[in-house]
């Protein structure tokens, strides 16, 4: 026989917080509110996630190409020839890890995260170990597809689900501005770390390399940190069984308008973040105001991070991403037409807006609009899509340099690009709020 309803809801509910004279359980009371607070809800969840998102560094294009020269030479690639030939190493490599998006977003929505984060840590150790010792174009190729491919892709979706399965869509955006945010000293400490290594203290960048592998492998130690699954602190997240599927996902039109402006938006980050310093000088500007600029953009994206993450909650996301391609488009066509400083700083401000604006829209996105179900595949085919398009972001813009002598027409035409993706954006409808799926 069931006792009432009252008793069983006194049992099974914990003792209330404001009863002082009951200290039975509070050590395991405090036990659980680090479990809870800090480790499977609040910073714990962000700080996992934005340490193994700098983790991604050496399969990165800024980690990779700390190493590049000595690289070149050491495998006697340090001629125009050869640059071109490694060139193409990396982007073929580039495109081919894209593809570890796939199998490790699967595997992510059906096995324990904490092994999922720590194998993908491990192996990339491992290979980037293993990159340290190549002696042949043919290793260098191998060790460039797997740091791509288990950094730039596979960790990159651990790294974002790990946060999207932590906090219900209504907590998305400050969560993922957070974790936007807290990733960049991390990374700022690699870079850091690697440049001392390699300049100060003068040390080969096999030695190095070898050294931020090993850092890797321990760095899986993470995982322990980690449940096996995510839930609030006050009530249970949305089960596994809420949400879209991949191919339902698939099917929506907002899936496609979000994932192909948002890999379009990083083609284009990506050229003009390689080519930065030619594109200013082009335009009469020196180096220093670059890097002003540059700052400017920086301070300007974390900014924007936040306010977006607050705006996520209250307008639509595809109203939001029409604004932030509108501010890039803008900055886009004004930029070839600078002919005084504070038109330098004018870009930097509208392209510092739509960076932490597309950036914060790519982390919280899909788990506001497609719920927990299957959040690794959805994410795992959207990073794959940025992957592909990032990879020829630089190539559009060096051959278009090649067939202009400048950098004003490419400029124009994704100008154009842009603005149109802007208009499809704000009239493209959302699937149902995942709040009311069942």
């Amino acid at each position: 026989m069931k006792p009432p309803r009252h008793i069983q809801l006194m049992a099974s509910e914990p003792i209330a917080l404001n009863a002082p004279s009951i200290s039975i359980e509070s050590e395991s009371g405090n036990r659980s509110w680090w479990k809870d607070r800090v480790l499977d809800y609040g910073w714990g969840a962000i700080l996992i996630g934005a340490m193994a998102m700098a983790a991604t560094y050496p399969g990165r294009t800024h980690g990779l190409g700390m190493v590049t020269e000595p690289l070149l030479m050491d495998l006697q690639l340090a001629t125009p020839e050869g640059r071109v030939f490694y060139a193409s190493l990396n982007f073929w490599g580039t495109l081919i890890g894209a593809f570890f998006c796939l199998p490790v977003g699967w595997m992510f929505d059906r096995f324990d995260r904490r092994a999922i984060l720590a194998c993908n840590l491990i192996l990339l150790g491992v290979t980037v170990l293993w990159m340290s010792t190549v002696q042949s174009w043919q290793a260098l190729f191998a060790a460039l597809i797997l740091s791509r491919g288990l950094g730039q892709s596979a960790l990159s979706v651990v790294s974002i689900t790990i946060v999207a399965k932590s906090f219900e869509a209504r907590q998305l955006g400050f969560a993922m501005a957070w974790y936007a945010v807290l990733s960049a000293p991390f990374h700022l400490l690699l870079i850091k770390g690697v440049g001392w290594a390699l300049t100060d203290a003068n040390l080969n960048w096999r030695v190095v390399w070898g050294s931020v592998g090993g850092a890797l492998i321990l760095l899986s130690i993470l995982a322990i940190f980690l449940t096996p699954k995510t839930q609030s602190a006050k009530r249970p997240l949305a089960t596994e069984n809420q949400g879209s599927t991949l191919l339902e996902a698939l099917k929506t039109p907002a899936f496609w308008v979000f994932s192909l402006t948002i890999s379009i938006w990083g083609m284009i980050y990506a050229g003009v973040a390689l080519f930065n310093v030619d594109i200013f000088k082009e335009r009469g500007f020196d180096e220093k105001l670059y890097f002003n600029v540059l700052s400017l953009v920086t301070v300007v994206a974390l900014v924007s991070k936040f306010f977006f993450g607050w705006l996520v909650n209250y307008v639509s996301l595809s109203r939001l991403l029409a604004v932030c391609l509108f501010f890039t488009a803008i900055s886009l066509v004004s930029l070839p037409l600078a002919t005084k400083t504070w038109h330098a700083y004018a870009y930097g401000v509208g392209f510092g807006i739509a960076s932490g604006a597309v950036a914060l829209l790519f982390f919280a996105t899909w788990g506001k609009l497609y719920g927990q179900r299957e959040l690794g595949r959805i994410q795992g085919v959207a990073q794959m899509l940025t992957v592909f398009a990032s990879a020829s972001g630089p190539l559009i813009f060096s051959y278009s340099k090649q067939l202009t002598t400048s950098y004003t027409l490419i400029f124009v035409l994704l100008s154009g690009l842009v603005m149109a993706m802007a208009i499809i954006a704000w009239f493209t409808p959302l699937p149902q709020p995942i709040e009311r799926m069942s």
